[in-house]
């Protein structure tokens, strides 16, 4: 599946990539994912907690940027 950068738009096959190939930034992003509940900061599949923060701005290391639960339904307001 294609989905824009969080960042900077451009187009990233999710399969094959965790970073953007034009900026770097992270592409798998709880904030972006229809299993995560922003007002309980959990995730549906999982029920694990996730902070506001690490929802939106990923680590490497986070459990979000190789989640295989991940369903991309694209940012929120």
């Amino acid at each position: 599946m294609e989905i824009p950068c969080p960042n900077c738009g451009a187009g990233n096959w999710l399969e094959n990539q965790s970073r953007c190939l034009k900026c770097a930034t992270i592409l798998r992003r709880c904030t972006d994912c229809g299993n995560y509940d922003a007002k309980r900061e959990t995730c549906r599949t999982t029920g694990g907690g996730v902070d506001a923060s690490e929802a939106a701005h990923p680590s490497l290391l986070s459990s979000s940027t190789n989640c295989m639960s991940f369903r991309y339904v694209g940012r929120r307001a």
